[in-house]
């Protein structure tokens, strides 16, 4: 009886989520109601009030939902490792993974992220992504050899991948994760200035 329960809760879960997509996609976040919702979702409002007390409450809990996802990724990224695999030209198996978790969650991450979205949200995920970076930086000590202060590199870094990401998606992610990370390897390897054009190309 209770994994029928589960079953029908995660099956109702999933049919809000997709409902609050699509409702962001064609009126914006701001003016969607539960009658929306629940007319979207083919589910009656008692159903609704089970799982959520209001449409910010759902908002807020599919937010959490997916940052938790994220750090459990992000867990086990290794600053040190990512660099010196980028160094040696290699791709970062790290970094597949993470593109891997944002492709998964596009649809959620494209509508959260656009116009019509919640701010807020690219905030939590460059945060998310900053705060364990600087962390393991720190637990590190690599800080002793920077050329620059470490929160100006972390934020440096984790703002450029979360950007990198962000077009990635808006652009109907064209890429495969895989290709991504390759992409994003190459950029640290040999910097921002020579895959500009504007140095030539590091000779190993």
């Amino acid at each position: 009886m209770t994994e029928k329960i589960d079953r029908r809760k995660a099956k109702t879960k999933q049919a809000l989520r997709e409902a609050f997509v699509a409702l962001i996609k064609e009126k914006g976040l701001e003016t969607i109601t539960v009658s929306d919702l629940t007319r979207k979702a083919n589910i009656n409002r008692g159903t609704f009030y089970l799982h959520y007390r209001d449409v910010l409450d759902l908002r807020e809990h599919f937010k959490a939902e997916v940052q938790e996802g994220l750090l459990r990724i992000v867990a086990h990224l290794e600053p040190r490792d990512m660099f010196n695999q980028a160094l040696e030209g290699k791709v970062y198996d790290g970094l597949i993974r993470l593109y891997e978790y944002f492709d998964s969650q596009a649809d959620f991450f494209e509508v959260m992220l656009g116009q019509n979205g919640d701010l807020s949200f690219s905030v939590l995920m460059k945060e998310t992504i900053h705060s364990h970076m600087y962390h393991k930086l720190i637990e590190s000590q690599v800080q002793n050899v920077l050329l620059v202060p470490a929160d100006i590199l972390i934020g440096y870094v984790s703002s450029a991948h979360f950007g990198f990401i962000l077009e990635w998606i808006r652009h109907g992610r064209q890429q495969t994760p895989a290709e991504l990370a390759k992409y994003m390897c190459t950029i640290m390897y040999h910097g921002p200035l020579r895959a500009l054009g504007f140095l030539p190309p590091k000779t190993t």
